[in-house]
C-alpha cells in the first residue's frame, strides 16, 4: 500500500492519539484510515483495535503499518463489543488528546487542527463537531445539529442529558476530541453496546469538564446496513437504562434542571424498551404478546410503521440523485463556487459558520465516489466535506468539458 501521509516518525508523546475500533469493516477501513493519516496535524498516532474480525481488515491495517510508522494494531482473540475494543486502545494511547474515529467513517483533513483551535479558544477539555450523515443507497446527506446552531457553543450537563429528548439534536452521537488529562483513567462502560459515547461524556461533564461544539461537519458519518448505531435491542435498551440509573444514583441531590433532564431521558428509554419488546415479539411471531403490547401503548404503532420504512431503505435500491460518480466535479474559480478559505489563525469564532454550504456540496455526490478537481486552497478545503471525493489535479477546460459530457 502506498504511503497515505507524511512519514512522521513514531514519537513518545504524540499530540493526538486516534483510537479506531474495527470489526469487519472491510474496504471501508481504507478511507477511514487514510482520512486520519492525511490530517493537517501530522503529530498523531493511529491505534486500530481489531475485535476478532473474520474478514481481511487486519491485512489492510498491516499494509498501512508498513507504509506509516504512526499506525499500530491491537488484536483481540474474541469479539468483546465496541466499548471493550476502544478501552484497549485507550489503554495504549500516549497522546495529549484522544480521539475516536469509527472504522467506516471519514474525517475532514483539517478536523483536528480546527477542533484543537476551538478548544484552545474556549479553554475546553472536550470539543466536538457536527456530523454529516451520508448513505450508501444514494439518499440525501444530512446534518445532526439543528439549523439554529451555526456558531461555536458550550454544552452543559443538563443540555447533554436532555439532548434528543427535549427536541434538540441528539448530541450523544458526536465524536469528541478529549484532552488526555481530562479523560484520566475513565473508560467506556463495557456493559453498553449502544450509547457508550454518550455515557463517557456524561461522566466527564459530571466531573466538571468543559465542552464546546464547533458546528461545521468535519466528521463524515457513514450509515449503512452493517451499522450498529441505528439498531437497538431489548438488551441494549435495558443496559442503557441501568447505566443511567446507576450514574444518577451516585450523584445524590440533583439540581432541578438536571433531575428533570434525567427523568425525561429515563422515560424516553423506557418507551424505547417497550418498542423493542414489541419488535422482538413480532420477530418471534408471538402475535398475542405483540397485540398486548400495542393495546397497552397504541403510540407504538406509528413508530413501528416508521421503523418498517426505515428498514426498507437497506433492502430497496434507491438510485443516487445528483452527479454520476463517473463524472468530475470542479470546485473553484471556473467551477462550482465555494466559500473562501479561512485559515485557523484568522477564524472569527463569533461569526456564523457556512454549514449549509458544506451540506449542499456533499449532497451533490449523495455518498457515492466522485472525482473532484480542486485548483486552489478553498476548493481543496471544500472537497473535504464530500465523503468519498477523489481529488484530481486541475485539467484543461476542454478536457473537463469532455469528462462531463
Amino acid at each position: 500500500m502506498r504511503s497515505t501521509g507524511p512519514q512522521t516518525a513514531r514519537v513518545a508523546t504524540p499530540l493526538i492519539s486516534v483510537v479506531m475500533a474495527n470489526y469487519q469493516a472491510g474496504d471501508k477501513l481504507v478511507p477511514a484510515m487514510e482520512s486520519v493519516l492525511r490530517q493537517s496535524v501530522g503529530d498523531l498516532e493511529l491505534i486500530v483495535c481489531d475485535d476478532a474480525s473474520g474478514d481481511h481488515s487486519v491485512a489492510l491495517v498491516e499494509q498501512f503499518m508498513r507504509a506509516d510508522p504512526r499506525v499500530s494494531l491491537i488484536s483481540a482473540k474474541a469479539n468483546g463489543g465496541p466499548a471493550r475494543c476502544r478501552n484497549r486502545g485507550l489503554g495504549a494511547a500516549r497522546g495529549q488528546w484522544i480521539a475516536v474515529v469509527d472504522a467506516d467513517d471519514i474525517i475532514h483533513p483539517e478536523r483536528f487542527e480546527r477542533l484543537l483551535a476551538a478548544a484552545a479558544h474556549r479553554g475546553a477539555g472536550i470539543v466536538a463537531d457536527d456530523l454529516l450523515h451520508f448513505y450508501e443507497d444514494g439518499s440525501p446527506v444530512g446534518l445532526l445539529l439543528g439549523a439554529d446552531q451555526d456558531r461555536l457553543f458550550s454544552v452543559t450537563t443538563e443540555q447533554w442529558v436532555g439532548a434528543g429528548v427535549d427536541g434538540s439534536p441528539a448530541l450523544g452521537y458526536l465524536k469528541p476530541l478529549i484532552r488526555a488529562d481530562v479523560l484520566g483513567a475513565l473508560r467506556y462502560d463495557e456493559n453498553l453496546r449502544i450509547g457508550e459515547d454518550y455515557d463517557l461524556v456524561l461522566r466527564l461533564l459530571l466531573a466538571g469538564a468543559a465542552m464546546v461544539v464547533l458546528p461545521e461537519p468535519y466528521y463524515l458519518y457513514r450509515r449503512h446496513s452493517g451499522s450498529i448505531s441505528h439498531r437497538l435491542s431489548v438488551a441494549d435498551l435495558a443496559a442503557m437504562i441501568d447505566s443511567q440509573d446507576a450514574v444518577a444514583g451516585q450523584l445524590g441531590a440533583l439540581s432541578a434542571p438536571l433531575a428533570a433532564a434525567f427523568a425525561a431521558r429515563h422515560a424516553q428509554l423506557r418507551r424505547g424498551l417497550a418498542f423493542e419488546r414489541l419488535v422482538a415479539a413480532i420477530k418471534s411471531r408471538n402475535l398475542g404478546l405483540a397485540l398486548s403490547l400495542l393495546a397497552r401503548d397504541p403510540r407504538l404503532a406509528p413508530r413501528l410503521w416508521r421503523a418498517f420504512l426505515e428498514g426498507r431503505r437497506w433492502t430497496v435500491a434507491v438510485p443516487a440523485a445528483g452527479l454520476s460518480p463517473a463524472k468530475a466535479l470542479q470546485l473553484g474559480p471556473s467551477g462550482l463556487r465555494v466559500p473562501d478559505y479561512v485559515p485557523v489563525s484568522d477564524m472569527d469564532w463569533t461569526s456564523p459558520r457556512p454549514r449549509r454550504a458544506w451540506h449542499d456540496l456533499a449532497d451533490l455526490a449523495r455518498g457515492q465516489p466522485i472525482d473532484v478537481i480542486c485548483p486552489d486552497k478553498s476548493s481543496r478545503y471544500a472537497a473535504g466535506f464530500i465523503p468519498l471525493a477523489r481529488l484530481r489535479e486541475p485539467v484543461a477546460k476542454a478536457n473537463l468539458q469532455a469528462q462531463a459530457s
